[in-house]
């Protein structure tokens, strides 16, 4: 039973070496033709480019102004934190 386990094992790290080069060689193709392409749409701009791009002025930016809180004065959760356990009598605030 080990010899098998061994031999499955042996199997596997095989598979998966001859797949790890076969994606790399798949990545290293591909890098080459997306290369090749970056180069030709460069040379086409820059054959196609008579002049410069007007530089457009930038907007500024609307920031909505958010008043500044005062520090509270009593404890911050206090209004979140919810009682647990049976409710109390009569109506209660659900959250």
């Amino acid at each position: 039973m080990t010899a098998a386990h061994a031999a499955a094992a042996l199997l596997v790290v095989v598979l998966l070496h001859r797949a790890d080069l076969a994606c790399w060689s798949l990545d290293r193709g591909l890098t080459a033709v997306v290369d090749a392409v970056r180069a030709r749409i460069a040379a086409v701009r820059a054959v196609l480019r008579t002049s410069p791009a007007p530089e457009q002025a930038a907007l500024p930016a609307l920031v909505g102004a958010r008043p500044e809180r005062a520090p509270p004065k009593t404890a911050v959760l206090s209004d979140v934190v919810v009682r647990r356990g049976p409710p109390q009598a009569g109506l209660t605030l659900a959250h």
